[in-house]
């Protein structure tokens, strides 16, 4: 390590940097003329003046000449040594060169008979500071900056200047321009915009140029601090959230610091979760450190420490469970006690962690007063955000205080909540910036000069004012002894820098090369750093902890609150310091830093999983990175956090299709199993589908395997949801075939339930052939505890009664679901369950029922296919009852399904678009639009939903021949061709249809859907006034759907059967 450290030590002898520069390119127009001109005994005299007005006007301005080829120089401003204002310094440079040849003229012309013009360009950018010579030799840039600023160069007029755009951006409050012209520049991908430097303004400021960049936007202390002392007088009944907004910077931190300062451990208990940049994928990574920090778990404890802590915690609160002690201890990545959570999958897993963190925040609220903040909730992980909105939404809560920061360009989808208040800082008055500066020196009197340069130059931000005086002591423009100030105004005017992070690094840049070293390799590690892990990356203790005293004294980092961590001052120095390091000893620094952690944490590798994965993903360790990847994938699927586990497992594929070395043919199968399994709960069905593809000649060359199984499980249920449903039936052979092969219990229940669950699709069973496989899949299943395939098994189950026809039998399906949803606190079994009686209830035409139904499984649903099913009842009833806007509404979810690739879905819905175009009076395009419906169920190989849709189609027909809706004199203008052809021809198209669904060896006899050919049957030939054939007809519907009770339909069957009895047909 001290030899790693060494290295980052020669980055401050300048072996390697990334540094902002900006670079300087002057031309000699016309100079080969010149010389020829001139003879060899005037030229070397000639050239050695034009290097010395070139280099004088380079090095006045603070740049050095790196490049000189008798007519031209290539200067740089930035490197030794970096510089806040390089771009400002190459523009000064480039005027007094220009200047400079003005007022030598006429001299040139009288030595040597000349009169020469000069061109000048500059461009600014990142370029590598190092000795390309090797050891020892002079430092230069290498970089795209370098190369643009000749090529500007010889764009721009004689006698004139040209910049770059970047050049433009950092400057243009400080000088003036013109267009110079947009320019096609070998190179560069773009064209490019150029600008004419005319002059530099006199009495220009940063804070001007900070102002019109929207940067002045600060924090003032009193006022803020008194909107939060009210807010928490305010929730003794109720809740409230207090949402500080603000850039980066300008002191939200600092404002919540005092806030909690000021409160007594009386007032409120106080617990606080943080945001990190590089944790957004760590599923409730503020709300983990909310319970280490609630229950006082400390980083270097034991496991069973923990477990210990947690276990009283919980029993203090009253809410101990040998199930809550295993879901704290999953949460925070460790081991639960051995049968702490039997019978839950990471689903369950999730949810019951969703509900208890809840229950521990209400717990706590009982005891009194509670202060929650999120620091920087702009990069809050997904399942952080969506438990936050719950909290936030909820029922009304007492004695709850929640303090959220963010930056403005993150919007909350709560943010507009009646308990939310918007508290966006101002900025510091100069009064308050005078105080600031009056407190930091110690001093009563402050030179008016200093006072004036400081609060311009820091826009009313109190961390900037801080920065800029630090920067002016260090400069030697501002030194205090004892209560005597002293400010040189002109140095301070000069020296101050252009942008906050100009100034970090010119600070960073003074520091002794191994408290640099340390402060890079902190910076590796993120803005919050543990220093015991800082002395194993840099491999001396002792030494570690007298340089970190060293940078807090030279206020860059600072001791968190509460904790041994330190802590970079402002992210923006975390950040500058990071870039600043090129990738290759960023990527040796994060190995030794993931090597650390790896040690620190060898007996309990789950909870440093996304640091670990973080870490080796900046690395060549690919086999790692992978493995780390896949355990954070699998931590976030185990607490039901499918977006994280979704981006930690793509991760790792990525980094296997990059190198497939990284993982062995175990390791990947398993993990491929676990991949398949968030793809499919998750509903990401076109992602599952290629991932199938890109791993099918893998999968065939691991052979049969018990992981490939579960995978082609997932794969089969993708594929039904995609409709491709002869697809599917192909992978169910190939799976169950499989599972057979090998034998064991778990294959074989993956594949029974597979081939009961494709049956309902495209392969339907005899009832013989699927209560057979049934009881097998059931003995099976009993032997096994897997939440997820239980419920599964039940679904399917019913729906195969519903696909059926017999809805009785759906019905006690539906109500199995719900009992097993309810004992096992299973929303999953709940939620389906509910959409299920929602689907029955439309079928039996109950519409109002469907509708309340659906809302309620939506309510209850919390995952997607669930959702899903719910949102066709849903979609079905509110056509049915003709809701106003419905049209459109069915269409954008019919139009998301598909972009989703949830195909199976808009098997409802999709027809039903068609019913309502008809409703709405398009009678002809719904028409069309049923037919078309028809056709690509057919196509897709479900017959069911094909014949469910012909059915529609018929009742459609009915309508038209029943001279029902109303339709005015208009709409039958505009659809006169379709009524016509349904009128001549509809009654012969109904039979032709009905008789096609009676068909359906799938459908029982005495089902539903049988009953519903009968019923429009009798419906027809009532119509055709053939009352014979219309009661026998109707007669036999009655007979099927009485025994399941009351319905809307029975009733129409009853209602028709009456008007034939009393001749009203």
């Amino acid at each position: 390590m001290k030899e790693a450290l060494g290295t980052v030590g020669k980055l401050s002898s300048h072996s390697g940097e990334r540094r902002q520069i900006s670079v300087l390119s002057a031309d000699l127009v016309g100079y080969t003329a010149i010389v020829e001109q001139l003879g060899e005994d005037k030229a070397l005299p000639f050239t050695k003046l034009i290097y010395e007005i070139l280099a004088d006007a380079v090095q006045a301005h603070g740049g050095v000449v790196r490049g000189f080829g008798g007519d031209s120089v290539m200067a740089v401003f930035g490197i030794p040594e970096a510089l806040e204002d390089a771009a400002l310094r190459a523009c000064r440079a480039a005027l007094a060169t220009l200047d400079a040849f003005e007022t030598s003229a006429q001299d040139m012309e009288t030595r040597f008979g000349v009169r020469p013009n000069v061109r000048v360009g500059v461009s600014s950018g990142l370029a590598v500071m190092a000795s390309v010579e090797g050891e020892g030799a002079q430092v230069t840039a290498v970089g795209q900056a370098v190369n643009l600023a000749s090529r500007i160069q010889a764009l721009a007029p004689a006698d004139g200047c040209l910049i770059c755009d970047a050049t433009r951006r950092q400057i243009k409050w400080l000088v003036d321009l013109s267009f110079g012209g947009e320019f096609d520049i070998r190179g560069v991908s773009r064209p490019h915009k150029l600008w004419r430097l005319q002059a530099i303004r006199d009495g220009a400021t940063r804070f001007e140029a900070s102002l019109a960049r929207g940067l002045s936007h600060h924090v003032g202390r009193k006022d803020e601090l008194s909107v939060l002392s009210d807010a928490l007088a305010q929730v003794d009944d109720r809740h409230l959230l207090v949402d500080i907004v603000a850039e980066a910077g300008l002191g939200k931190t600092r404002l919540v610091f005092e806030f909690l300062r000021s409160l007594s451990r009386q007032d409120a208990f106080v617990v606080s979760g943080h945001c990190f940049a590089d944790s957004q994928q760590v599923p409730f990574l503020p709300f983990q450190e909310l319970v280490r920090r609630s229950f006082r778990i400390q980083d270097d404890d034991e496991p069973h420490e923990i477990e210990s802590k947690l276990r009283a915690g919980l029993r203090g609160l009253n809410l101990y469970s040998a199930e809550n002690l295993g879901l704290m201890l999953n949460l925070l990545g460790h081991m639960p006690p051995p049968g702490a959570l039997d019978g839950l999958d990471g689903v369950l897993i999730g949810l019951r962690t969703r509900d208890l963190l809840p229950a521990l925040l209400a717990a706590r609220c009982r005891r009194g007063k509670v202060v929650l903040l999120f620091e920087d909730i702009h990069w809050i992980d997904g399942a952080s955000r969506e438990l936050l909105q719950n909290l936030i939404e909820s029922d009304e809560r007492s004695n709850l205080l929640i303090l959220q920061t963010r930056r403005p360009e993150f919007i909350p989808d709560w943010r507009d909540h009646p308990n939310v208040r918007e508290l966006a800082l101002n900025p510091l008055t100069a009064e308050d910036l005078k105080s600031l500066m009056q407190s930091r020196l110690g001093v009563e009197t402050l030179p008016d000069e200093l006072v004036q340069q400081v609060t311009q130059r820091a826009g009313g931000n109190p961390l900037f004012g801080e920065e800029i005086l630090h920067f002016l002591i260090e400069q030697g423009a501002l030194s205090v002894q004892t209560a005597d100030i002293r400010f040189d105004a002109q140095a301070g005017a000069s020296a101050l820098p252009a942008s906050m992070q100009s100034l970090f690094m010119a600070k960073v840049d003074r520091l002794e090369p191994q408290d640099r070293a340390l402060l890079q390799a902190a910076a590796v590690i993120g803005r919050r750093f543990d220093p015991g892990l800082l002395a194993l990356v840099a491999g001396d203790g002792a030494e570690t902890g007298v340089r970190l005293q060293r940078l807090e004294a030279l206020d860059f980092i600072h001791r968190e609150r509460d904790s041994t961590d330190y802590g970079f001052k402002h992210v923006m120095l975390t950040d500058t310091v990071y870039h600043s390091m090129l990738a290759e000893h960023r990527a040796e620094l994060h190995l030794r830093i993931a090597d650390a952690v790896e040690k620190r944490n060898k007996d309990r590798p789950a909870e440093v999983a996304e640091i670990l994965a973080y870490h080796y993903g900046m690395t060549r360790r690919t086999d790692l990175a992978f493995a780390y990847n896949a355990l954070a994938a699998e931590k976030g699927l185990g607490v039901f956090s499918l977006a994280e586990a979704n981006r930690y497992f793509s991760t790792a594929f990525s980094l296997f299709e990059y190198d497939p070395s990284c993982a062995s043919d175990e390791r990947l199968a398993a993990f491929l199993a676990n991949f398949a399994l968030c793809l499919n709960i998750s509903l990401q069905v076109k992602t599952m589908i290629e991932l199938a593809d890109k791993v099918g000649p893998i999968l065939d060359r691991l052979g049969d395997n018990p992981h490939r199984v579960l995978f082609l499980h997932h794969y089969a249920s993708c594929l039904v949801c995609n409709a491709r449903y002869l697809d599917a039936l192909k992978v169910q052979h190939e799976l169950s075939a499989m599972a057979e092969r090998l034998g064991d219990a778990k294959s074989m229940a993956y594949a029974l339930v597979s081939e009961l669950s494709v049956s309902c699709y495209g392969a339907p069973m005899t009832n013989e052939r699927f209560d057979a496989t049934r009881r097998r899949a059931d003995a099976v299943l009993a032997t096994l505890d897997d939440a997820y395939l239980q419920s599964f098994h039940l679904a399917y189950l019913g729906w195969n009664e519903v696909s059926r026809g017999r809805l009785p039998k759906a019905d006690k399906a539906a109500d199995r679901l719900m009992k097993a949803g309810t004992s096992r606190n299973d929303p999953r079994s709940l939620g389906y369950g509910i959409a299920m009686k929602a689907l029955i209830a439309m079928i039996s035409d109950d519409y109002e029922q469907a509708l309340d139904l659906s809302e309620e499984a939506l309510r209850v649903s919390r995952a997607e296919f669930e959702r899903a099913i719910a949102l066709a009842a849903r979609y079905g009833a509110v056509v049915s009852l003709q809701k106003p806007g419905v049209t459109a509404d069915v269409q954008r979810h019919v139009t998301d399904c598909e972009d989703k690739g949830w195909v199976l879905f808009t098997s409802g819905p999709d027809v039903m678009l068609g019913v309502s175009h008809v409703l709405d009076g398009r009678i002809d395009q719904g028409l069309k639009h049923i037919k078309r419906v028809i056709a690509r169920r057919e196509a897709e190989g479900y017959y069911t939903t094909a014949d469910w849709n012909r059915l529609f189609l018929c009742e459609v027909y009915l309508e038209i021949l029943s001279g029902g809706g109303g339709a005015s004199p208009g709409v039958i203008l505009r659809n006169i061709r379709a009524l016509s052809g349904v009128l001549l021809f509809g009654a012969g198209r109904i039979v032709a249809l009905v008789e096609r669904v009676r068909a359906n060896p799938h459908f029982d006899r005495n089902g539903h859907h049988i009953a519903r050919c009968e019923l429009i049957l009798g419906l027809l030939y009532k119509i055709r006034k053939r009352k014979t054939l219309a009661i026998q007809h109707l007669t036999e519907a009655q007979r099927i759907v009485s025994p399941a009770g009351r319905s809307p339909m029975r009733t129409r069957i009853e209602r028709a059967l009456a008007e034939l009895s009393n001749g009203n047909a």
